[in-house]
This record gives structure tokens, sequence and C-alpha cells, in this order.
């Protein structure tokens, strides 16, 4: 090996993948103030200050928000809008309106500058890739998906009987992938694991929760949450050996917080409705950096109460929340350069 071949060898190495790491190419938000509707707001104080926005939310909305690989790239969406910012969350642009009320779609980041926009309850998905949205059926008519995970040349859905599907044209068409965990199942959520496709969580009505590590081909069942109703899961990307559930445990008539250090096979509780306001399907976020960080929140209109930002280390049991007036935070995404400064999603029901 001659000698510039070796230096760029190192140099080359020393280099940090985009796809690995998109945080190297992103920036934090340079703005006071969210140029936009109000659905999207920033937070460097884990809530305790919000951005304000130029616009002011419109009622009945309840805004998702994805980071993207994209440098400084963010998708949301509202009742019926597609938005898009382009300089780390500071101003947003109307990608396209859509036909279908969005109130109970998600969005997952894709590869580069794609996101997916899916529905637990119903079809489509939208597609976004740089500033062009598409429409294609999902795999389940009539139905939608407890997740979907996008890599690059492959979709994953999870529908919400537990069966797996698989597409390679961009959910134009799609594969049955392994069995069910179980018949008769209902999924009220699922995870994909970010490094391993075929590692997958799902959190079912009334049986608890099943893990696969084989891409839905065989099911293991959780011990520990057997007879509970398994509402929200996350995983941490930092440590996808942690998996954290929140649901309702039948037999104690309880609501719980457990975790998972295995992947998912067994959890054990860390946190109960004593100390947190814990309902059927508080939404979590795990650190991506930290696996011994959980975001969830708490919000309602009722009442005029407005909405909780909790953060909570579960090695510890330290939890703190801090209050604002809005009517929920159904989403929260993290800046890739930096993970302490957190994008909110918010909700209006008035």
């Amino acid at each position: 090996m001659t000698p510039i071949t070796s230096a760029l060898t190192v140099l080359l190495a020393l280099v940090p993948s985009y796809s690995a790491d998109p945080g190297w190419f992103w920036n934090p938000p340079h703005c006071d103030t969210v140029y936009g509707d109000g659905s999207v707001t920033i937070t460097e104080t884990d809530g305790e200050t919000l951005a304000p926005t130029t616009g002011k939310l419109q009622a009945v909305t309840y805004a998702k928000v994805a980071a993207l690989q994209e440098p400084n790239t963010l998708i949301s969406i509202g009742k019926r809008s597609i938005q898009r910012s382009s300089d780390a969350g500071c101003s947003w642009q109307l990608l396209d309106k859509s036909p279908d009320d969005l109130s109970t779609y998600d969005v997952q980041p894709g590869p580069g500058d794609s996101a997916y926009i899916y529905s637990v309850n119903d079809q489509p998905i939208h597609r976004v890739h740089g500033s062009r949205v598409s429409t294609v059926l999902g795999p389940v008519e009539w139905n939608g998906l407890a997740a979907l995970d996008a890599r690059a040349g492959r979709l994953r859905a999870v529908s919400t009987d537990g069966q797996l599907y698989d597409s390679t044209d961009d959910g134009t068409s799609w594969q049955r992938v392994g069995v069910p965990a179980a018949r008769d199942l209902y999924l009220y959520d699922a995870v994909v694991d970010p490094r391993n496709p075929d590692h997958i969580v799902i959190g079912v009505m009334s049986d608890g929760v099943y893990v696969t590590y084989d891409g839905g081909r065989s099911w293991a069942r959780s011990r520990a949450v057997e007879r509970v109703n398994a509402f929200s899961l996350t995983i941490s990307p930092a440590d996808p050996s942690k998996v954290w559930l929140e649901g309702y445990d039948r037999d104690r008539s309880t609501r719980f917080i457990w975790q998972s250090d295995d992947g998912g096979l067994k959890f054990r509780e860390v946190l109960d409705q004593s100390r947190a306001d814990l309902i059927n399907g508080n939404r979590m976020w795990a650190s991506p950096v930290d696996p011994d960080l959980l975001y969830f929140s708490y919000g309602t209109s009722f009442a005029n109460f407005g909405a909780d930002l909790y953060r909570f280390v579960p090695s510890t049991g330290a939890l703190s929340k801090h209050h604002n007036r809005n009517d929920g935070i159904p989403s929260l995404a993290f800046n890739p350069s930096n993970p302490k400064i957190l994008y909110l999603g918010l909700a209006e029901e008035r």
C-alpha cells in the first residue's frame, strides 16, 4: 500500500457515515421564534420553555413531527396538512393538503429526504420524497398499520393483526412475511429495532406483549405482562435491548410503565400511576443517545388542564415534568446534532 493510499484510507475512516450519523450534518435551530402555523415548537429545557410560534394552532389538530436524515430537514403533519422545514425547524412550508384527516396518522423517517405518513386506523400511506408527496395503499385493505419501518430498498409494515409485510418497490406492492404472533390479535402499538428490522415488539389488547427476532417467523410471549392491555411501546435507539411499555394491568386495575432489558422478552415495573398521569396510551420517546432516558407526555383539554412533558430516568426513578397550556404533546423528535433540543408536535382540541 502506498503512503498516499494509506493516508486516504485513514482519512476516510475518520469521516462519519452520512446514513449512520445524520447528526454530523445537522445544525441546531438558529431562531427564537418558529415561523409556522403553531403546530410545532422547540424546547431546549425539557419543556419548561417553549419557543413562541407566529401562527396559532387551529382545532382540532394533533400534530406529529419527525427529523429526517437529510440535514436540517423535518416533516410535520397537522389536521390535513403535510409540512416541511429545511432550516432545523425555524420555519415551515406547506408541501401538500391531504383529503384525509391526519389526526390518527404518524410520521416515520426514511432514508435521506424521505418520510412515510401512515395510520393505525386508516389507509392510505403518504410518501414524502423531497418536496414531492405521493400516495399508495397499505398492505391490508380497509385497515391501518401499527408500525412502518423505512430503510433503503425496503419498507416493513406491521398490521394491526400482527402480520408483517415487506415492500421493495416503495409501497406499490406488498409481500406477506412470517406469521402473526397468535390468532385474533388486535395491536395497539409496535416498534421495530432501529438496528435490526427483524427484531420487532408488539403490544396487544388484553394479552400483553410479543417479540420476534427473526422477522415474524417465530414469536415469544413476553413475561410478567401476560394480562396487560399494552397500549404504548418505545425502544431505545442507543441500546435496543431496552424497551418500554405503558399499559393497564387488568389484575391490579393499575397503569404502569414497564421496562425490558432483553429486547422485550421480560418486563419489570419502573413507574406506576401514583407518580404520573398515566392513561390508556401515553406517548413515549426514548433518547437516541442515552439508554437510561425516557420522555412521555400527558395532556387534555378537559377543565383547561393543558399538557405535561415528563422526563424519566428509570435506573434511579428520577421523574420531573414541565407544564404548558396546550391540549397535548402527541409527538416529539430529537435534533440529531444535539438531542437536548426537542421538537414538540402540539394538540389543540378546542
